[in-house]
């Protein structure tokens, strides 16, 4: 027992506090607030857990919207909120003091008759008055230790609720863990959903959509298409909903070689809509579809720049005429009805494209050229793609039609019989005509001869006095002595001739006249062919003449016919 000390009248007496006591009032908060901690913990974990998964199954069955899902979540986090600062944080900041719990002992404990509460305070300092006895404090103490030794404090403190959720807090989650591994597909997709994922609700037919959210062009054909997986429904329906129309739902089409592929076609869609497949008990996403104007052509402006060879300047020309030489070089200046982030001439029919440089001011022109192929251009078209990816399509063609440049044209006009006959020192005279397109540049005299260099091709220059002419006639006179020396009588010499332009670009081009021959023959027998030939112009001018004679006569008798006399 605490000796007690003397009375001194006048002096404050100061008792020192019970240890004891004091230990076990500090053991009985910790536990008070151990035991309000584990309960608030337990009841936020049950909480938790029922809620979500309360969530997930009215997501589950109502398909709930993501505003309502967001509300929901919103008074999920609350109520959980609240849990956490009322039954956790509240006790820990929020402890109860010494007196609180000296009366919650007595009243568990009724043996202390107030003894517990009056220790305590009365052991504080300037607890007892001055004069007052401090004997009977100490007195005091020493019985209220008597009375708290035997027992523990912290059983008073009740357990019932912590092990009621403490035990829910165990068999709740133990039971959802085993349900969310049992369907963890559907489970983690309504669990995503619940967080406001937007994938959509789990169901036994599953439904993909590849391609959903997507960017098409106005006027356009969209199919809209989908694969389920699961159980596969023999139809379903895509409703889908216009911004400037009210609701509408089309029958799907089940693919025959693939029947978990359906599909509907949407021709010329104008406006913006929204849509989702209903298969089955599955029902997929909302999806956007934004329809943008594609890129066409607003203006085109042609200019054709002539091979230099032709020596014609550039000219203007109309996208209904464009009839091109061969070698020209087509410079295009196109305007579009939107920016642009690239474009490009497409050839068509020689499978071939040219970028087009787009404007530094304007992202809308473009400019471009492309060189005429002497074959297989039929047109081209404009290509192009917009800021926004959208690319053109069905472009216009534009026609072309490829003028090619003709070779020349050229002909022997002397001499006029295809077989000439000549002797070995003869000077044979040749005369010709060629015309061209544009400049005629070379004229050659091919021959060849069995009788020398094994039959080979030889030829001799013309001679055209620097002149590169549109037309020519000329004459040569071919001294075969010198250019076939050694020839036998009764050797043939094949000759033509050949005409070459100044086409540098796509030629040149070269036209050539029909083969004739040259005989060679004896003096004797040139002789007799010279008379018989000039015998065929005599009786051609006697048989001219003859027809003459019969012509004046015949007139003579229609005019005394007509005019009646005998």
């Amino acid at each position: 027992m605490t000796e007690a000390p003397e009375i001194d009248r006048g002096v404050t007496v100061r008792l020192k506090p019970s240890v004891l006591l004091e230990e076990r009032i500090e053991a009985l908060r910790m536990r008070h607030v151990s035991v309000a901690v584990l309960t608030g913990l337990a009841m936020a974990v049950v909480v938790c857990v029922e809620l979500l998964a309360l969530a997930m199954f009215l997501d589950w069955w109502l398909d709930l919207p993501w505003g309502v899902r967001l509300v929901s979540l919103v008074l999920q986090i609350g109520l959980l909120s609240y849990i956490l600062f009322r039954f956790i944080l509240a006790p820990v900041l929020r402890q109860p003091d010494t007196d609180e719990l000296a009366l919650m002992v007595e009243r568990k404990r009724p043996e202390f008759r107030s003894r517990l509460i009056a220790s305590l305070q009365l052991t504080r300092p300037n607890a007892v008055a001055p004069g007052a006895s401090s004997s009977l404090v100490g007195a005091l103490v020493e019985e209220t230790e008597a009375l708290a030794r035997p027992g523990d404090f912290r059983k008073l403190v009740p357990t019932d609720r912590l092990k009621k959720f403490a035990m829910l807090a165990v068999m709740i989650p133990v039971m959802a863990a085993f349900g969310f591994a049992a369907g963890h597909e559907t489970c983690g997709a309504l669990l995503k959903r619940v967080l406001l994922s937007t994938i959509p609700v789990p169901r036994k037919t599953h439904i993909l959509v590849p391609d959903g959210h997507r960017v098409v062009g106005r006027g356009d054909t969209v199919r809209l298409a989908a694969f389920v997986q699961g159980i596969i429904p023999a139809q379903g329906e895509v409703e889908v909903k216009f911004r400037s129309r009210r609701t509408q739902e089309f029958p799907l089409e089940q693919n025959r070689d693939s029947r978990n592929h359906f599909a509907r076609t949407l021709e010329n869609v104008q406006d913006d809509f929204t849509y989702r497949f209903h298969l089955g008990d599955g029902v997929s996403e909302t999806f956007n579809v934004r329809t943008v104007a594609r890129p066409t052509v607003a203006t085109i402006e042609c200019e054709q720049e002539y091979p230099s060879y032709t020596g014609i300047p550039a000219a203007k020309r109309s996208l209904g005429d464009l009839s091109l030489l061969a070698g020209s070089l087509l410079r295009l200046k196109v305007t579009a009805t939107k920016e642009v982030q690239s474009a490009e001439i497409k050839l068509v029919g020689v499978e071939s494209n040219v970028v087009l440089r787009l404007g530094t001011a304007d992202k809308r022109e473009m400019r471009g050229q492309f060189s005429v192929p002497a074959k297989g251009l039929t047109g081209f078209q404009i290509q192009m793609l917009d800021v926004e990816n959208m690319e053109s399509r069905d472009s216009a063609v534009y026609r072309v039609d490829v003028l090619p440049d003709k070779p020349p044209a050229v002909r022997i006009t002397y001499p006029e019989r295809k077989e000439e006959l000549v002797t070995r020192q003869a000077t044979m005279l040749v005369g010709f005509e060629a015309s061209d397109d544009f400049q005629i540049a070379k004229v050659r005299l091919k021959y060849k001869t069995d009788a020398a260099d094994a039959g080979a091709e030889k030829s001799i220059e013309m001679d055209l006095g620097g002149e590169a002419p549109q037309r020519l006639k000329r004459r040569y006179e071919w001294k075969l002595a010198e250019t076939l020396p050694g020839l036998a009588e009764g050797s043939q010499v094949e000759y033509w001739l050949e005409a070459e332009d100044n086409n540098n670009v796509t030629g040149p081009g070269i036209g050539f006249t029909d083969h004739q021959l040259m005989k060679v023959v004896s003096p004797e027998e040139k002789r007799a062919d010279l008379l018989n030939r000039a015998g065929d112009y005599l009786g051609s001018i006697s048989d001219v003449a003859s027809d003459q004679e019969k012509l004046n006569k015949n007139l003579g008798q229609i005019i005394r016919a007509k005019a009646g006399i005998q």
